[in-house]
């Protein structure tokens, strides 16, 4: 089926892009007359205000996931390189030379999700209609301001603890700055309301929207996040069974690809549509004119039609090589890599077939293409820095959440609407509740059931049987694999501020070569409150450590 995405307007406070999920959920029109003399009427109305909750969530080019810069933004840590030249608040980023005036920050975005969500709570209880779909509406939005508020907390720490409507849709209003641990506490909250409302699954009209299986899965990420382990383990063992019905997809790449949305592996994904682009790629022309996936034409390779921005950093590829699987196996390493990367197969294992891609073309051609950005960094730095392998340099560039397995040229491109651009950014996959249930059984004691669910994501990569000693032992392991199965999906920052101190944090980017990684600071944990927000919020308060 088609997920349609259209823009519409509720006047007032709601204002904006309205965006969803499904045709019914989003063909809504309101006359832009006063919301709260006109528009809380019927449960239509109701609905259409949910959509308003989602718009800053999935915005593709700019907002916290989109291409532009959120994407690239939270991807900061050493798994990744930036090339030189591209966007220069995305090199403040990765580099640790941003500050409060660095531009492109998401704080607004996520606060415009909350206020709408704000909206919502207040005017709810007006509308006639049906109790059980009420309370259902009133989970999802809970889940949609937990989900914000765990972007905040998680980037920025202390920020206004808004639960009240503000006159300003994109801003908290004046408010003062709440502690990290409170806002941790809000999430936590707003995650429990959403298990209790929220439905086990939806119909196919609906999918997209979020489940009941996605509030426990974040509300389990949350009480790990807090160290709440024993809670963490209790939610998260629930999704391991019926009536809950998610496992690991056979083929890794099947999270990627268009042709394989909501698979069995999907816990919440953003939905994505081009087809409904009528031109204009940046959104200048019309209001509806992108509703697609971007991303891989910021982070495809030269001569695939798109803008050759990231590469896979080196120690990634160290860390992927670093364990053969056993003799005999049908790749020589773990099964993940060819998703996750564009590389030439033969270099580095004998008898193994070569792929082709983006109309045929061979590895070394687009490798080729990509020679002209090289040049812009030393051969130690980028084109030598990847690990030797029998004796042949290394090369790796970008396959994760780019169109190569369509072999079709151009196919990167989101400016032709014929190319692909329908496919779906996965927030949430089952690997990640299995890692989760696994990091908190470990820090419980519970060795088994650690081991139970980190063999699985070890399975399906191929890897050899390891059994575990004990609780540091299966940490350790936990860490590998989350840095593997999440490469490029925004997850390795997090995890490394989660785990580690500022000075072991600090050496494990210097020990990677990271870039940047001289500059990284203890502020450098958060993201500073931007500028703009100070010197319009009087309450309001910097992070003490960018003070």
């Amino acid at each position: 089926m088609k997920f349609l995405i259209n823009k519409y307007t509720i006047a007032v406070v709601l204002g904006l892009s309205l965006t969803g999920c499904s045709k019914d959920f989003l063909d809504k029109m309101n006359p832009n007359k006063p919301v709260d003399g006109v528009f809380w009427a019927n449960e239509n109305d109701a609905v259409s205000a949910v959509a308003t909750v989602y718009s800053p969530i999935r915005n593709q080019m700019a907002g916290y996931y989109g291409a532009w810069s959120g994407y690239q933004t939270m991807n900061r840590a050493d798994d990744t390189f930036f090339l030189i030249g591209e966007e220069a608040f995305t090199w403040e980023f990765v580099n640790f030379l941003n500050s409060a005036s660095t531009g492109n920050s998401e704080f607004g975005s996520l606060y415009k999700g909350i206020n709408r969500a704000n909206v919502f709570f207040k005017n709810i209880d007006k509308v006639p209609m049906d109790e059980a779909k009420k309370k259902q509406l009133i989970g999802e939005v809970s889940f949609l301001r937990g989900m914000y508020y765990f972007l905040l907390a998680a980037n920025w720490g202390d920020v206004p603890l808004r639960l009240t409507v503000a006159t300003d849709d994109a801003e908290p209003g004046e408010a003062a700055s709440a502690s990290e641990a409170e806002i941790w506490k809000q999430v936590i909250a707003d995650f429990k309301v959403a298990k209790d409302n929220l439905p086990v699954n939806r119909p196919a009209d609906e999918l997209g929207r979020v489940t009941k299986g996605a509030a426990i899965a974040h509300l389990g990420k949350a009480l790990v996040y807090t160290k709440q382990y024993s809670e963490a383990e209790k939610e998260l063992k629930v999704l391991l069974s019926s009536p809950y019905n998610y496992d690991l997809v056979a083929d890794y790449q099947d999270n990627f690809k268009h042709t394989t949305k909501f698979n069995k592996e999907s816990v919440w994904e953003l939905a994505y549509d081009g087809t409904l682009s009528s031109g204009g790629v940046w959104g200048n022309d019309q209001p509806n004119s992108h509703l697609g996936m971007v991303l891989p034409n910021f982070v495809g390779p030269d001569g695939t039609g798109a803008w050759f921005k990231i590469m896979p950093s080196p120690t990634i590829i160290r860390d992927f090589i670093a364990e053969q699987r056993p003799a005999g196996s049908d790749t020589r390493f773990d099964k993940r890599m060819n998703a996750s990367f564009l590389w030439k197969y033969s270099d580095y294992q004998i008898g193994a077939a070569d792929g082709k891609w983006y109309g045929n073309q061979t590895f070394d051609d687009i490798w080729a293409k990509c020679q002209e950005k090289f040049k812009r960094h030393s051969p130690e730095e980028l084109e030598k820095a990847f690990p030797t392998i029998d004796g042949k340099q290394g090369r790796f560039l970008m396959n994760k959440y780019t169109n190569a397995y369509m072999n079709a040229a151009g196919s990167n491109s989101h400016y032709d609407p014929a190319k692909n651009n329908n496919n779906n950014l996965r927030v949430f996959r089952f690997s990640e509740v299995l890692l989760l249930h696994a990091e908190a059984c470990a820090q419980n004691g519970n060795i088994a059931d650690a081991s139970s669910s980190l063999k699985r994501i070890r399975d399906r990569a191929g890897l050899a049987n390891k059994t575990w000693s004990g609780k540091d032992d299966l940490m350790k392991e936990i860490m590998k694999q989350n840095e593997l199965e999440f490469f490029f999906e925004g997850h390795r920052f997090f995890d490394l501020k989660r785990w580690f101190t500022y000075a072991d944090m600090k050496k494990i980017f210097v020990d990677n070569k990271k870039q940047g990684a001289n500059n990284f600071q203890p502020k450098h944990y958060y993201l500073p409150i931007p500028q703009d927000e100070l010197n319009t919020n009087t309450k309001i308060e910097q992070h003490p450590l960018w003070r």
